[in-house]
């Protein structure tokens, strides 16, 4: 019975120490001054919306590296915070590595169109539907978007999902930007998209003159399916040049009208 005592005494006073081990430990560890700061940027060019020595520049201030700041005395939320409040960062994370160095790393939305409203104020939206502002350091290349579209520019974090955007006709635009996105010659071929007055879709195509009416967004992978068999049969001739409209409205067929 005394041994079975005297064990179990053992065990709590060996737990104890374990305990106050890690405290004095993790103590030390937190009053560790920080190494240094790594930021890691996640976007598909070199170049993009976010300038990375201002956001390195402001991690720093708040992380007060010049002051030999301790690990303990870093606000992970806050840098969490500033980094989230850019329109243009999708996500971002903050943490200590194993060398005392504090690892943030952000991704940048990557826009898949720019839609122009009718007061020439523009956003891009991003394939899951996320609007962010236009950038006066930053103009990625690809869709535009114009016409008789309707829509304010002023408000950050939004969404298609938002009603300001319920009747703007920006959702059915990126449905035919994703859908010529699943045909890469098409998406090559095709540089915009213009919203006429009939509230319909018109498609702009690299040195081709006519128009490509698309009408609405019905069917859109069948009627782009069309003008993909009409513009490789006849890549690299004048011919199309010839007509004013391209028509795909009509199913199982291209209605053209000469000039």
């Amino acid at each position: 019975m005394v041994k079975k005592i005297l064990c179990i005494v053992l065990w709590v006073i060996t737990g104890v120490a374990l305990v106050v081990l890690f405290a004095f430990g993790r103590k030390g560890y937190l009053e560790t001054p920080l190494k240094g700061i790594a930021f890691q940027l996640e976007r598909p060019e070199a170049k993009g919306f976010v300038e990375k020595d201002s956001v390195i520049a402001h991690i720093e201030d708040i992380c007060g590296l010049e002051r030999h700041a301790t690990i303990a005395s870093i606000d992970m939320m806050k840098i969490q915070k500033l980094l989230t409040s850019s329109p243009w960062i999708e996500s971002a994370s903050a943490y200590i590595g194993l060398n005392d160095t504090l690892i943030v790393t952000a991704k940048e939305h990557c826009p898949v169109l720019r839609v122009y409203n009718q007061k020439g104020q523009s956003v891009y939206v991003t394939e899951d539907g996320a609007v962010i502002p236009s950038s006066p350091i930053y103009t990625p290349r690809m869709i535009i978007a114009s016409g008789r579209y309707d829509f304010p520019t002023g408000k950050s974090g939004s969404s298609l999902a938002d009603s300001i955007y319920a009747t703007s006709g920006i959702s059915e635009t990126l449905a035919i930007v994703m859908a010529l996105r699943n045909d890469p010659f098409l998406s090559g071929n095709v540089g915009q998209i213009y919203k006429n007055a009939n509230n319909e879709y018109e498609l702009m195509v690299n040195n081709v003159s006519a128009s490509v009416l698309l009408g609405d967004t019905c069917a859109v992978n069948h009627k782009l399916s069309r003008l993909h068999t009409l513009l490789e049969k006849y890549s690299g001739t004048e011919t199309l040049n010839d007509y004013k409209t391209l028509d795909l409205r009509y199913k199982n067929q291209i209605v053209c009208t000469k000039k």
